[in-house]
């Protein structure tokens, strides 16, 4: 994953309008204790670029894009599960949903960028 691709995830990632949810601070620092990587509390895009720097020089981006993929999916559930329960949102959270959706696209995608170069490199 080159820099400018991480940036654009990131970015991508910690804004409600082009990733569908959003991802707290708490979120942030769990990801980084799954891969082992103890973040402080602090502004989140600091903390996600934080975790991206980490994460590439451990040789953890597959480990990290699988995870925020995760995350996105527990998230889509939650919209999901908001929407049967309170109906009248259900337009409202279709959209919600379709944002998160694309957001799993652009990491798969990195992902299958990660796993080009990574065979290239072997």
């Amino acid at each position: 994953m080159n820099t400018s691709s991480t940036t654009h995830v990131e970015k991508h990632l910690l804004s409600l309008y082009t990733c569908g949810c959003y991802i707290n601070t708490q979120d942030i620092t769990t990801l980084g204790h799954k891969l082992g990587i103890d973040l402080a509390y602090k502004k989140r895009s600091l903390i996600m670029q934080t975790l991206f720097l980490h994460a590439q020089r451990e040789n953890k981006k597959l480990e990290l894009l699988t995870l925020l993929c995760t995350l996105l999916d527990t998230k889509a559930k939650q919209l999901l599960n908001l929407s049967q329960h309170y109906t009248k949102t259900a337009v409202l959270m279709q959209h919600f949903l379709f944002k998160i959706n694309t957001s799993k696209l652009l990491l798969q995608r990195e992902l299958a960028l990660h796993v080009k170069e990574f065979s290239g490199n072997n």
